[in-house]
């Protein structure tokens, strides 16, 4: 048998992970697209605060975008934390470098909305909206990734409206750093060779949780922090990100397979089936939900099989959006309706407008890529990174476990 030569499979590698940061900023576009055209228009909101209108607000894939991106975001997220962790030497090698992608990108992003924000004055300008102004909890909750209520309510503090994060999308980072916690301490406590059976279990009490829910109408009493952790409508999307990760080592293995039928039936109770008494059957939203699904499980699973039709994703303007993907999501929905507003009383055309505030946004988020995301990254891993190796050296029991027979 001929050996295949290194650079070769280093090429295979490096063109999949190209392909996978296309689908991030395809991701973030789609995220980017719906706040732009659907989120603050008819049927979304009424008044539509567009000057542009909402002629393509009604527009199905549209309505669906925000959706589709973050999900899609989900998905992904499942597929690469399952690869980190198998790289990972311990939990505190994990978690420094999670701090390291997250974080400095937030305080920036945060930063730089909450002050355009509150020095435009965009939080009373237009009509009906919800507030806007950013309050320090609310700042200071969206740095370290816990819902502002949950901080207020800690602190003691009380407001008039409900806390909100800095920019609406920040919730979705809350469901992602429960997920790295709830995956890296299953991963670091599993005995050898157990990992997928011990996820395999909290999937499964994940999906008990939801069903019971779907079943009833309500969240089981005394659940509230169980839910918390196992996220029962969102874990799924996780989930078979990481099957589709460890299906490239194991295959059709039992595990996996019960795993992607547990996320599956997860995914679709509630979008697709409505199991409350007297109502079972398929969902109003059902034709919707199945439309979002295609949109995204068809993109993801080309990329699984390798298809060359992704090949568009390796140019290098879409990889160039997928690398600068997260500041993206985390800076454009309302500082861009601050440039709308600018754009438009400054006597520009609406769609012109729009498309200035689009450009203005993709390209201060390649900016914070550039400048801040990646240089940031490189401060936190140089500063922290050889302490955590020392203390895992030190305290053995940090160390992550080397998951052999069925994990690999």
């Amino acid at each position: 048998m001929t050996a295949t030569p290194v650079t070769s499979i280093d090429a295979a590698s490096a063109e999949r992970l190209d392909v996978l940061d296309g689908m991030r900023g395809i991701a973030a576009l789609a995220v980017v697209a719906y706040h732009f055209f659907a989120r603050w228009a008819e049927p979304q909101f009424e008044p539509t605060l567009y000057a542009h209108g909402d002629a393509l607000a009604t527009f199905l894939p549209l309505q669906l975008a925000g959706g589709v991106g973050v999900q899609l975001f989900f998905l992904i997220s499942g597929f690469v934390i399952m690869m980190t962790l198998e790289r990972a030497t311990g939990l505190l090698d994990f978690t420094v470098r999670r701090a390291a992608r997250l974080w400095p990108a937030m305080l920036v992003c945060a930063t730089l909305s909450t002050l355009i924000i509150n020095a435009s004055g965009v939080a009373y300008v237009y009509e009906n909206v919800a507030r806007w102004q950013v309050t320090p909890v609310e700042y200071f909750s969206s740095l370290v990734f816990i819902p502002p209520d949950m901080t207020a309510d800690a602190l003691g503090i009380q407001q008039g409206d409900l806390p909100r994060w800095v920019e609406g999308v920040y919730w979705t980072l809350w469901c992602e750093v429960r997920f790295y916690a709830l995956i890296a301490l299953a991963f670091w406590l599993s005995p050898r060779g157990t990992f997928l059976w011990v996820w395999t279990g909290l999937q499964a009490a994940s999906f008990g949780l939801e069903l019971v829910t779907a079943l009833t109408g309500q969240a089981p009493p005394g659940t509230w922090m169980l839910s918390l952790a196992l996220q029962p409508d969102m874990l799924g999307w996780f989930t078979l990100g990481l099957v589709a990760w460890k299906w490239r080592s194991l295959g059709a293995h039992p595990a996996l397979l019960a795993l992607a039928a547990m996320a599956a039936a997860s995914i679709l109770i509630g979008p697709i089936f409505s199991l409350a008494p007297g109502e079972m059957g398929l969902s109003a939203s059902a034709p919707r939900q199945l439309v979002m699904l295609a949109m995204i499980g068809v993109p993801f699973g080309l990329f699984l099989m390798r298809s060359r039709l992704l090949k568009p994703l390796t140019w290098p303007p879409v990889i160039a959006v997928g690398l600068a993907s997260y500041p993206l999501y985390l800076f454009h929905e309302r500082p861009g309706m601050t440039y709308l507003y600018w754009l438009n009383s400054a006597g520009i055309h609406p769609w012109i407008s729009v498309a200035l505030a689009i450009a203005i946004v993709i390209a201060t988020a390649l900016l914070l890529h550039r400048f801040v995301e990646r240089p940031g990254k490189r401060l936190i891993l140089g500063t922290f990174l050889g302490g955590a190796t020392r203390l895992q050296d030190r305290f053995s029991a940090l160390r992550m476990p080397e998951h052999r027979a069925l994990d690999r």
